[in-house]
């Protein structure tokens, strides 16, 4: 099955796609972080910001799986920690409502713990969801992150306070779901379908 999705850094040609989803009061209103408009100068500054490799952050841009490569939406990684061997899954976005069918998703999350645990060694990846959030909810427990606590009315969003999941998933079981086939698209497809009943 022909991956939905690419992985690439930023160019300047996604400015325009990131202005537009940054203003979108709706794309935004589940995400772990304060909702603000950015402006296009904003917008700028945030793509050359995400552009390239850092010490304690990485960011991608997910693209159509074509030879055009045209942004649909980011994926990131943040609180880099070398000695403490970790990294925040710090989020997806998709942005192109043609690509909310799930795969963007679940092919972000493949991608990303095969860049954490595969090429930079990491023992532990960890983040936070919104309680509430569907997809968050759902295509993290997908990949055997385990749910590590509640943090109680920790995100103010859409006039009201939301709790707060963390979980996290180490190397010893991404790589042993790996072993079993469990990060294969048809294995995931058949936990999801629980989900959408």
């Amino acid at each position: 099955m022909k991956k939905r999705v690419t992985f690439r850094d930023f160019e300047e040609r996604d400015i325009d796609f990131i202005h537009k989803c940054k203003n979108d009061e709706k794309l935004n209103s589940m995400i772990v972080g304060r909702f603000k408009p950015f402006s296009y100068e904003d917008a700028v500054k945030w793509v050359q910001g995400c552009i390239g490799e850092h010490d304690t952050y990485k960011f991608w841009a997910i693209c159509t799986n074509d030879d055009e490569q045209r942004i649909v939406g980011w994926v990131s990684i943040s609180n880099i920690d070398k000695y403490n061997q970790s990294a925040c899954f710090h989020g997806i976005v998709i942005g192109d409502k043609d690509y909310h069918d799930g795969f963007a998703w679940i092919e972000s999350y493949l991608f990303v713990y095969q860049y954490c645990f595969e090429y930079l060694g990491l023992n532990r990846v960890y983040g936070e969801s919104v309680v509430g959030h569907k997809q968050s909810n759902t295509v993290g427990s997908l990949f055997f992150a385990e749910r590590e606590g509640t943090k109680r009315e920790a995100e103010f969003k859409n006039g009201r306070f939301y709790d707060v999941y963390m979980s996290a998933l180490l190397k010893r079981d991404y790589f042993m779901h790996k072993e079993r086939g469990d990060y294969e698209m048809r294995a995931i497809l058949k936990r999801l379908s629980p989900y959408n009943k």
